[in-house]
């Protein structure tokens, strides 16, 4: 065991002095970097003579009075005279021959008194420690192998620097208990509720960590269909209409967004530990804006499945020449957003590098939304010349994930060097609401009418939808970190977070974007509520200051 730890300690000075050689950090900081338990000093044994082993050496005598082989105890040995002290010069035998004592100039006068340690067996012989004993005394050199007299604490307290020195020996019987032991936290324990000098309740400055970071994310996107065009679709390819908007994949542009982590200790040896993250992926938007001027021809394109009518592509003229003049506004909007809480509890240590497991609860939140308005102004007399049509369609969708969560995150030091991983994946319930509305404003001859359906959005798929569904959200973040100020890392990374069964815009809309023209429709009942779901991701690079200790 001794061995053991004795080349576990020589290995941690190694890396520790490593560290301190290339960022040119303070001891202390590299003690608070370092989560691990001090090793035991191990239990002494005293030595056992054997005769079989025992050499005999001849030794000079100076005519005094020396033990001999069988006594049992030692015999004290009387100077030359009882009122004489003894003679130090550099030459003579005995005692004579001792050299003169080395005087210490320019003493301070209130230097620390030097005590012995020395020790005793109990009746059932039982193993001897060494222990530490705490206390703000100027005038007695102690030190504790502990977390809290490692940061200067006893008792509530700080050790006077010129006091933090090597331990020094008292003739007294002393026990070393350990830092879980009473005497570590004013009689309480480390873990123990209240314990000032552990401060568990009263968290002091290294029980807290945390990181403040910048976010550049890129989504999955939606896929949306042909929203403006110059003319008709054309599903048999003779007719190719240049696509204004849509028919193309929406929201996958870079945005910034921002991650906050707040991290507490949750024991003195660093094992057991809260950590609390919130973040966004920032806003997405998307928008498409036309009119006579820009466009001289341009139409809002769908599937026309009126009864008596032979279904076939169709437009809803915005703006032709001779025809009408108008405009056409498309806007959109995405949000990803995210906070969880969790436990983590180390697993694995060894050389630098710890792993933990970790467990708690996850929120992540997908909101979308797309608005399509239009206005024409008629140049022909059917309908007459002046009358004016305004149609707006609207879809907003939220997602909500709340569940549990597990996984592993693993942290690496090297010098100045880190590397930290998050693998996890929480479970649960994805709340998905849908929100559909639209509606047709008509002025002829004056003559004001609004009608609740728009082009896309009508009686038949118009109206609020909720569900519930079981969904997974799995995350990956990788971090690498430079210790460029005293206990802070500059990090650099990748973060990957994903939501199953999520419901975008696209989902909403009817995928043939049948509609029925007719005010009131009749015939076939389209467009239909019938919405599609599927896995969105959201992943980028992300650059940060960490808080260490």
């Amino acid at each position: 065991m001794i061995q053991n730890a004795t080349r576990s300690c020589a290995f941690r000075s190694s890396l520790m002095f490593l560290s301190t050689l290339m960022c040119f950090a303070t001891p202390s900081l590299a003690d608070g970097l370092i989560r691990s338990k001090q090793p035991d000093r191990g239990t002494y044994t005293p030595p056992v003579l054997v005769d079989a082993k025992v050499e005999t050496v001849e030794t000079a005598t100076s005519g005094r009075q020396v033990a001999s082989p069988g006594d049992s105890g030692l015999v004290d040995v009387p100077l030359d005279s009882p009122d004489d002290p003894p003679v130090y010069s550099d030459s003579g035998p005995g005692l004579s021959t001792l050299p003169a004592p080395i005087v210490l100039a320019n003493e301070p006068p209130n230097r620390p008194t030097v005590r012995t340690v020395g020790y005793q067996q109990d009746d059932q012989e039982q193993s001897r420690q060494t222990r530490i004993q705490h206390g703000p005394s100027p005038q007695v050199v102690q030190q504790c192998s502990c977390e809290s007299c490692r940061a200067g604490v006893v008792n509530g307290g700080m050790i006077p620097a010129q006091l933090h020195t090597p331990l020094h020996i008292t003739n007294e019987p002393v026990f070393d208990l350990g830092c879980d032991a009473a005497p570590c936290c004013d009689g309480s324990g480390c873990d123990a509720p209240g314990c000032s000098g552990c401060q568990r309740w009263g968290l002091g400055s290294d029980d807290w960590f945390g990181s403040i970071e910048l976010l550049l994310m890129f989504r999955s996107g939606d896929h949306l269909p042909a929203l403006a065009t110059d003319g008709p679709l054309d599903s048999t390819g003779t007719n190719n209409p240049t696509i204004f908007a849509g028919n193309e994949t929406v929201f996958k542009d870079m945005t910034a967004g921002g991650r906050l982590t707040l991290g507490a200790w949750l024991d003195c040896y660093k094992d057991r530990h809260l950590v609390a993250r919130g973040w966004f992926a920032g806003e997405q938007s998307y928008g498409f804006n036309g009119d006579q001027n820009t466009h001289p021809t341009l139409v809002r394109p769908f599937f026309n499945v009126t009864d008596g009518v032979t279904p076939a592509d169709d437009i809803l003229v915005v703006a032709t020449p001779n025809e009408a003049t108008g405009s056409l506004d498309i806007h959109g909007d995405s949000n990803v957003y995210g906070a969880d809480i969790s436990i983590r509890q180390l697993w694995y240590k060894q050389y630098g590098a710890t792993v933990d497991l970790l467990y708690g609860y996850q929120y992540m939140g997908l909101d979308e939304n797309l608005r399509i308005s239009d206005r024409a102004t008629s140049l022909t007399d059917v309908p007459p010349i002046g009358s004016v049509r305004a149609t707006t369609d609207l879809f907003d969708v939220e997602n909500d994930f709340h569940g549990g969560q597990f996984g592993v995150a693993s942290h690496y030091r090297e010098g100045c060097w880190s590397f930290s991983s998050l693998a996890k994946i929480g479970f649960g319930s994805v709340r998905r609401r849908a929100i559909l509305s639209g509606s047709t404003f008509n002025s002829i001859d004056g003559n004001n009418a609004t009608d609740p359906n728009g082009l896309l959005v009508r009686s038949t798929n118009a109206g609020t939808f909720n569900d519930n569904t079981f969904g997974w959200v799995p995350e990956l973040d990788l971090t690498l970190g430079w210790q460029q100020y005293p206990c802070f890392d500059v990090t650099f990374g990748y973060h990957l977070v994903a939501m199953t069964d999520a419901l975008q815009v696209s989902g909403a809309i009817d995928p043939t974007l049948s509609v029925n023209s007719s005010v009131p429709p009749i015939g076939a009942q389209r467009p239909t509520a019938n919405f599609r779901h599927g896995t969105f991701t959201v992943q980028g690079i992300h650059f940060g200051l960490s808080y260490v200790y």
